[in-house]
């Protein structure tokens, strides 16, 4: 069962992502993007609200980014989300 509490900041962070910080958590992940790869991947997210508990809502939004940005970029979007999905299913 996922926390309410946890699931809304990690929606929040989510929501509110800047370019900047994509670029620096894809470092983190060793699987770094460029800027013009960041802009497109927040264009897409800020392009609905983003609820982490919502699977179908997570899947078309990574199927978007394989075809609006390209495959590996939504990989490691996928990677990130699945990893704070991962955090909320365990608390």
């Amino acid at each position: 069962m996922m926390n309410p509490f946890f699931q809304q900041m990690i929606n929040h962070k989510i929501n509110s992502l800047t370019p900047k910080e994509l670029i620096a958590l894809s470092h983190q992940h060793q699987m770094p993007i460029n800027e013009e790869q960041a802009n497109k991947v927040i264009q897409v997210i800020q392009s609905e609200p983003i609820d982490v508990g919502n699977r179908s809502q997570i899947e078309r939004m990574i199927k978007r980014l394989q075809t609006e940005v390209d495959p590996y970029v939504s990989k490691l979007i996928s990677q990130l989300l699945n990893q704070y999905g991962h955090l909320l299913n365990q608390l």
